[in-house]
């Protein structure tokens, strides 16, 4: 069952921490490399990458595309600094907590904001038919927000970057959502957490090396 909630940005800390978790543990046998691909592959398996079959070959080609930039972007970050002084490997540990809380957050944000169902598709009761996600109130949305931004915080100045970067992002998901006036269904959400935790890696990647 997908989360929307307000407490969605804690199951993307969980994962976040799961798949930073593997990483050190892993990085203590084989190198970074494969230590991340690990960590992606034991993140998949709980998120939306390759969940089921996509819709079509376009589908398939930009979730695949979205993991390379993730593995380049994480690989990239491996070698990053904390503002604070701190294990070695934790920092990877952390920037992926911060990307799986926001691009999460950013997920009930869509709920929140989504174009309102027509209503003859609202009465369509075939088992085929897609179904849309519950709305999310404002007071739902800002205790999200509050929760998966915050981690983005402990990173400094790259976090807070990262951060901007997939809210931007997710902005434009929302704004394409309701010019299209497309009913917000799974597809669109996990199309909406996997760029926009993608882009968190590039936000913070791009701004690492000037701090």
């Amino acid at each position: 069952m997908r989360v929307t909630g307000p407490y969605a940005p804690l199951l993307g800390i969980a994962i976040g921490a799961l798949g930073g978790a593997i990483y050190w543990l892993a990085v203590q046998f084989w190198p970074s490399s494969v230590a991340v691909i690990l960590s992606i592959a034991a993140t998949a398996l709980l998120t939306t990458e390759f969940r089921g079959l996509p819709a079509t070959r376009l589908d398939l080609l930009g979730r695949v595309l979205c993991v390379l930039v993730k593995y380049n972007a994480l690989m990239a970050l491996s070698a990053a600094k904390l503002p604070f002084a701190s294990p070695a490997n934790l920092p990877l540990a952390l920037i992926m907590i911060a990307g799986y809380a926001a691009s999460f957050a950013l997920l009930v944000s869509v709920m929140a904001t989504r174009a309102r169902e027509p209503a003859a598709t609202a009465r369509q009761s075939a088992p085929t038919a897609r179904q849309s996600a519950p709305k999310i109130g404002h007071g739902a949305l800002s205790l999200a927000l509050l929760i998966g931004f915050a981690p983005a915080a402990l990173l400094g100045i790259p976090g807070l970057i990262g951060l901007a970067s997939a809210i931007v992002v997710g902005l434009g998901f929302i704004a394409f959502f309701k010019y299209k006036k497309i009913v917000v269904s799974d597809q669109e959400l996990d199309a909406t957490q996997l760029v926009t935790e993608a882009c968190f890696y590039l936000g913070a990647l791009a701004t690492w090396k000037y701090v």
